[in-house]
């Protein structure tokens, strides 16, 4: 008889996928993309291109990058109650190009993803004698 322990396989495989992309996701805002040039605060702040992930200003974003799972579901992206602009740099605006850090994320990660799957799919496979 064949065993696959399903529940198992799913929570740890998508807790490891979550993992890959927040290190990933946050790995993309220390890479500068060099774009306009903007006095913030009393602080120069160089913008991102469009198409390029975001750069950091406060760090507060990026603080925010997180995942959940909950039962078979992966949650990945970022922002809360006061950082609430993820969105709008993820998806762009009428004045803004998009700034597509999550979903850039996850095509990168394609390869490890699918590596993390097959091997959560061969580690909870477990033959039983009848």
């Amino acid at each position: 008889m064949l065993k696959f322990d399903f529940d198992a396989f799913a929570k740890q495989t998508l807790n490891e996928i979550g993992d890959i992309l927040v290190d990933e996701a946050k790995s993309n805002m220390d890479k500068i993309s060099n774009g306009r040039v903007y006095i913030v605060g009393g602080k120069t702040h160089i913008a991102s291109r469009a198409g390029d992930s975001p750069n950091n200003l406060s760090g507060n974003l990026k603080k925010t990058i997180r995942h959940e799972v909950e039962n078979t579901t992966l949650e990945f992206g970022a922002g809360n109650e006061t950082i609430n602009y993820a969105k709008f740099l993820e998806d762009g605006t009428q004045k803004m190009d998009a700034r597509p850090n999550y979903t850039k994320t996850i095509l990168d990660k394609k390869f490890a993803i699918d590596k993390v799957v097959l091997k959560g799919i061969k580690d909870n496979i477990r033959f039983k004698n009848v």
